[in-house]
């Protein structure tokens, strides 16, 4: 039996950082669980099966996607957000429209879009106990990379190549 590798993911080693021009900022402050959510708007593949069992399928390229940011409500990034949603929403054109890499550090999941909106702002709710602040961000047609968190062996970086991937040196065994 070969040798069974450990995985490894750090929640404290996921980054995202937005930015347009001089400004820049990394975001912080997110919430415990479920921070982090994407999902793509467009399927990338359409089955489509006829009444006599014929078919094909609707290939699209189109990577746009929506991502939920969850931050608690002492997160200084919510004021950031909140400034640049509102600065863009008082523009009459897209002055605002920033890019936004988000990355596993200790994996190989990697989103990169230069051109990312604040779809909305969360709802707010206010209680006795810390609540959290949901960000809707799109990404409009997104270079998303979907990446394991643990080292590969010959055959899983031979299939990768196989399909036309690279495997960084990294995450070889």
């Amino acid at each position: 039996m070969a040798d069974i590798v450990i995985g490894n993911y750090s929640p404290e080693a996921v980054t995202i950082v937005i930015s347009k021009g001089s400004f820049v900022h990394q975001v912080t402050g997110f919430a415990e669980g479920t921070f982090i959510s994407a999902t793509r708007l467009v399927a990338a593949s359409e089955p489509y099966i006829g009444s006599d069992i014929t078919g094909g399928r609707v290939k699209r390229r189109n990577r746009s996607m929506n991502v939920t940011i969850s931050l608690h409500q002492f997160a200084a990034s919510n004021t950031v957000l909140q400034q640049l949603q509102r600065a863009d929403e008082e523009a009459d054109g897209n002055e605002w429209v920033f890019s936004c890499q988000i990355k596993d550090n200790s994996g190989q999941t990697l989103f990169f879009s230069n051109q990312t909106i604040i779809a909305t702002t969360p709802d707010l709710t206010l209680s006795n106990t810390t609540e959290m602040r949901d960000w809707t961000f799109f990404m409009y047609n997104a270079d998303n990379f979907i990446g394991g968190n643990t080292p590969m062996d010959d055959a899983a970086v031979a299939a990768v190549e196989a399909v036309g991937g690279q495997v960084d040196a990294r995450w070889r065994l």
